[in-house]
């Protein structure tokens, strides 16, 4: 269990359809922290705009600097889970990741980065569920990004990799858990090397 005393950012990375935002609940909850997953921010513009709009990038990326700048003044004392699918091909997301990574050099948290991976097979059988009702449930869409494109793997030793295929929410939380309990006593505050990518 994370000690009452650590603060810090987790950020759960990985394809549509990894588990991320449900994964991210479950240790949200098991630790007491807050959870930021990338779809609060999505939702709003999709809503406004539409999926596959310019004006939905454009309003997005509006709303995501006053938010960014409320969370540099959450209390230092909390942890908070983050999650978000972000490619190494697209500057959009490079930008995005750099804006987390500021977030944690500004509280002066250590920054975790978690990357969610599942085989094809069951990405696929997650993508479609019905409780996606709100998110991207097309099997062709999700490969197309596969065949052109990777999840960043930002280039630090907290780093964890974590195949998710097997595992249940609870199983998933549980092993971040423990690798975050393993790193916690040696790990520092983010600095700019996490913006370096593997």
């Amino acid at each position: 269990m994370l000690r009452q005393s650590s603060k810090m950012i987790i950020h759960l990375n990985g394809w549509p359809g990894t588990g991320k935002q449900t994964i991210g609940r479950e240790l949200a909850t098991r630790i007491g922290a807050r959870l930021i997953h990338n779809h609060l921010l999505h939702d709003v513009a999709i809503v406004c705009c539409g999926r596959t709009t310019p004006e939905r990038w454009e309003l997005y990326e509006k709303i995501r600097a006053p938010v960014y700048e409320y969370l540099r003044k959450v209390p230092p004392s909390e942890t908070l889970v983050m999650t978000n699918a972000l490619c190494n091909r697209s500057e959009r997301e490079v930008r995005a990741w750099a804006y987390v990574v500021e977030l944690a050099i500004s509280r002066d948290v250590p920054l975790i980065p978690v990357i969610l991976q599942v085989e094809l097979s069951e990405n696929i059988r997650r993508l479609r569920s019905a409780e996606r009702s709100n998110k991207l449930r097309d099997p062709v869409v999700l490969e197309s990004y596969l065949s052109i494109d990777s999840i960043q793997q930002p280039d630090v030793p907290e780093l964890l990799l974590l195949d998710a295929t097997a595992l249940s929410p609870e199983q998933a939380a549980t092993q971040i858990l423990q690798h975050v309990e393993n790193v916690r006593e040696w790990v520092r505050p983010a600095t700019e090397k996490h913006q370096s990518f593997r």
